[in-house]
């Protein structure tokens, strides 16, 4: 099976790409350029042309990354001269064998761990053979762990749930095998141990599914009264303790004091507000307010090795390109997009194909979930990561989804990249030169991103947007730059980026039409200092940029475009030039309007002045409302699509098609292609500055 990825996704004239692969042998490389990748009848069919440059050939070796986040750390600590590690441990699945804290010591083959095994705390070390403790484990409770190591190697593991009164469950063990005591090792009491939480440091695999905070290192064995004190939010102060509320560093938690050095956090575990249940003594807090979720299933970057790289030569068009990987009979096709600005601009909506990335796969061949799917321990996936093979991400890919991520079965609409192309098709049809922009860019060069464009083209799903990106759009319309919306559901949830690692993109879902919905503690966004949610809940609706916003889903027929009678209108009429008749839009791959589509909504903010050209109203009940807005299903006249036009005060036009569907009207032409003809009568309009 051919797996890969490239490190970057949007590349410009001159840049590396690197093709990343696993496991593939005899393979083949060459550069494609994609014009329309749908092999639907209706439409022009592929479209596709390979290039003088990127060539190749590979064997990629079986190697990389695993998934399962955990964190670690080098502290001042010694087993052999006394020690006690304790933490606060939320599991979230206890299904398999997992380590929630171990330790190693550097150059040497002592090592220790607290591990759950079937539902029950166990003392694992280097034989891998685990000692249960007796003591079980629940799932989604809070419970204080940890072992007090004494120097003659003997060991107390101890654990309570929380609420329980009294003090912990206690349980001794002897000298672990091959433990470490004074006498076999006295200098360990300056050498220090590598401190894990969520992995077994070189001890038996095992990633942890579950929440962590109040972690402390302490410089002896600790009594049963000091474990108590500490449970209760006192006890003796640590040698090591860090600040599980601090966000600072997305990569890792702080030390308290100079002498603790921070956990680095490896493979992108999400920071959470979940802590246990606050104790207060004269007005003090005394447990902590933050921790960190971590999932076996976590990926920041799968590390793959570097098989294959393509030098993009300085001339090199704008447009939709593929590295297409042939190895023993198989191919796959690899995107990413070159991007060059033009007077055109299409909008590559690659955050949103890394939202859906790998939905309806199975996640042990293809690591790395969508934000539509859920861990393994059933929690909603808020990190994701471009650097991972994604099969949904190919020019001719199409969401297969299973009951497994639960919100459809079957094959949906193109709304990634294949229909990126249908968009790009047109332009390139229309002999409109066009360039394209990526969303990574505009987030990381704002509006600048944007110089020389007079019409920025937002495609069918532009869904997921950061606070960056709105604020260059709203720049771009403010300066008297001209928009046309393909698309539908767009510029709907709160999206970040990590500000050095722009392939993990955070998503917190909640209080929308979410798949899954967060838990209110989990609100707050790691990357980006802002509540999850949708745009709309933080005062930045769609319709402030867009005119229009999401307002229903259809599972069923598309629909048909009906003129209003605002354009007949002479302000307007010259919009229809070509289209026959008064309806429009039943053309085309995906056949009209449908599947998610906005609306116009007179209690919300425009960029300007908007006109309602033409509507869309289903009749079958299987089309209904966003659930924000509460119950609505046809036939019901509030529930439409509105192919809605506005003036902006600076002298641009934005056109809204409203609908994730609609685009795949543009790439039929003819008497017929009614969408088509409007959307080219528009984009004429905007070029000649005579909005």
């Amino acid at each position: 099976m051919i797996r890969g990825y490239v490190d970057t996704l949007e590349a410009v004239p001159g840049q590396v790409v690197r093709l990343h692969a696993r496991g593939v042998a005899q393979a083949t490389a060459a550069v494609w350029r994609w014009q329309h990748g749908d092999p639907h009848p209706a439409g022009p069919g592929v479209i596709a042309y390979p290039c003088d440059w990127g060539a190749g050939e590979f064997s990629a070796p079986d190697e990389g990354a695993e998934p399962g986040s955990y964190a670690s750390a080098r502290v001042d600590a010694s087993p052999a001269a006394g020690m006690t590690i304790c933490a606060w441990a939320r599991p979230t699945d206890l299904s398999h064998r997992a380590f929630v804290l171990s330790w190693a010591e550097p150059g040497s083959s002592r090592r220790a761990g607290l591990a759950v095994v079937d539902g029950m705390l166990a003392l694992a070390d280097a034989t891998g053979e685990p000692r249960l403790t007796g003591q079980r484990i629940r799932e989604r409770a809070w419970h204080f762990i940890g072992a007090a190591w004494r120097p003659d190697g003997s060991v107390d593991v101890f654990s309570a749930p929380w609420g329980r009164t009294g003090g912990p469950f206690v349980q001794g063990f002897d000298a672990l095998a091959g433990g470490p005591t004074s006498a076999q090792r006295p200098e360990l009491g300056t050498t220090g141990i590598d401190l894990a939480i969520g992995a077994g440091l070189d001890l038996a695999n095992g990633a942890f599914d579950g929440t962590v905070t109040g972690l402390q290192v302490h410089g002896r064995a600790l009594d049963i009264v000091e474990l108590m004190d500490i449970m209760n939010g006192y006890g003796p102060a640590p040698a090591h303790a860090w600040d599980f509320a601090d966000r600072t560093d997305s990569d890792s938690i702080p030390g308290v004091g100079g002498s603790t050095p921070a956990l680095r956090l490896h493979q992108a575990p999400a920071f959470s507000g979940e802590y246990p249940a606050p104790v207060e003594t004269n007005g003090h807090l005394l447990t902590p307010a933050g921790s960190i979720h971590f999932h076996r299933d976590d990926l920041e970057d799968c590390r793959w090795p570097v098989v294959h790289a393509v030098d993009i030569p300085a001339d090199a068009q704008a447009g939709f390109y593929g590295i297409r990987v042939q190895s023993q009979g198989e191919v796959l096709d690899i995107p990413f997009v070159v991007q060059r600005p033009a007077r055109v601009s299409l909008l590559a909506s690659t955050l949103t194909w890394q939202a859906y990335g790998n939905l309806g796969r199975d996640p042990d061949t293809w690591p790395g979930r969508s934000h539509y799917s859920l861990h393994a321990d059933g929690s909603p996936v808020i990190i994701t990561t471009a650097r991972r093979p994604c099969p949904t991400f190919g020019p001719q890919a199409r969401l297969e989804v299973d009951g497994g991520d639960g919100f459809a079965v079957g094959d949906l609409p193109a709304h990634l990249l294949t229909a990126d192309l249908y968009a790009w098709h047109w332009l390139v049809q229309d002999g409109r030169a066009p360039g394209v922009v990526g969303d990574r860019a505009l987030h990381e060069q704002g509006s600048a991103a944007l110089a020389g464009v007079d019409v920025l083209i937002l495609s069918a799903h532009p869904e997921y947007w950061t606070s960056r990106m709105l604020d260059a759009l709203a720049a771009f319309l403010d300066r008297g730059g001209n928009v046309i919306y393909l698309g539908g559901n767009g510029l709907y949830w709160v999206t970040s980026l990590h500000p050095a690692k722009p392939h993990l993109m955070e998503v917190r879902r909640w209080g929308g039409s979410q798949t899954c919905s967060v838990e209110p503690a989990d609100r707050l966004h790691q990357y980006e200092s802002c509540l999850g949610g949708l745009w709309a809940e933080q005062g930045r609706p769609p319709n402030a940029l867009v005119g229009v916003g999401f307002a229903g889903f259809g599972a069923g027929a598309s629909m048909t475009f009906t003129r209003t009678d605002a354009s007949h209108a002479p302000d307007w009429d010259w919009a229809f030039a070509g289209v026959a008749g008064e309806e429009f839009g039943s053309e085309g791959i995906n056949t009209g309007p449908g599947n998610e589509f906005d609306q116009w909504d007179a209690s919300l903010p425009t960029p300007g002045q908007t006109t309602i050209l033409a509507t869309s109203t289903p009749s079958t009940p299987d089309h209904f409302g966003v659930f924000e807005h509460g119950p609505a299903r046809a036939p019901d006249p509030s529930l439409r699509a509105d192919l809605a036009v506005t003036r902006t005060p600076a002298g641009g036009l934005v056109l809204a098609v409203s609908s994730i569907t609609a685009s795949g009207c543009l790439v039929v032409e003819g008497p017929t292609a009614g969408l088509r003809r409007v959307c080219s009568n528009v984009l004429d309009r905007m070029l000649t500055g005579r909005a």
